[in-house]
């Protein structure tokens, strides 16, 4: 267990969501639904320490651009050394299209999200699901996660409806070897 995970939490644990870092079970089922043979850009939302970033760094092919934007400084720095493949951009999701168009990119192939979008307000996740939509290719992949506990709650079910309505279909896998149980949501543009 990281301690820069859980010291982020304390200092702002509607920030992170969540006070452990995500398992390798879940790091794997959110990577398994990106296409790396063809993927050029992958951007990652919110890295933490890093759960997601070290294999999408391992997978990503050689010619693949991976970005990561995390909003804690403390985190961005760590994540940035940790993985010198990645470009970390100390941002706010929100500001995605903003970050590919100062780095002349068009659009991406997959976005990979950590945040915490149950504890997100309504005009917080239309703004941050709004970017990611406007930055994938048509076919590009948007996968995210959910603990099962919060299922019920009214954000996650908004969440899940705004999913719906801006990419047509949501698929949902369980994944139960997670700190709590996670369900993984993939969407194609």
């Amino acid at each position: 267990m990281d301690i820069r995970f859980l010291r982020s939490f304390f200092a702002n644990p509607l920030r992170m969501g969540a006070a452990f870092p995500s398992s390798p079970a879940l790091a794997g089922q959110i990577t398994n639904l990106i296409d790396f043979a063809r993927a050029r850009v992958i951007v990652e939302l919110g890295p933490g320490t890093g759960a997601f970033t070290r294999l999408l760094a391992q997978r990503a092919h050689p010619a693949c651009r991976v970005l990561a934007l995390e909003l804690d400084t403390d985190l961005a720095t760590y994540v940035a050394a940790r993985y010198p493949r990645v470009e970390v951009i100390n941002a706010a999701a929100q500001r995605l299209p903003e970050v590919l168009a100062e780095r002349c990119i068009g659009h991406v192939d997959a976005v990979v999200c950590g945040l915490p979008f149950a504890n997100f307000s309504a005009l917080q996740q239309a703004a941050v699901v709004n970017a990611v939509r406007a930055a994938l290719r048509p076919g590009g992949a948007f996968v995210s996660y959910s603990f099962v506990h919060a299922q019920v709650l009214p954000t996650s079910r908004r969440f899940r409806r705004s999913l719906r309505e801006r990419f047509g279909r949501l698929d949902i896998h369980p994944v139960l070897l997670n700190a709590p149980p996670a369900l993984v949501y993939s969407c194609v543009a």
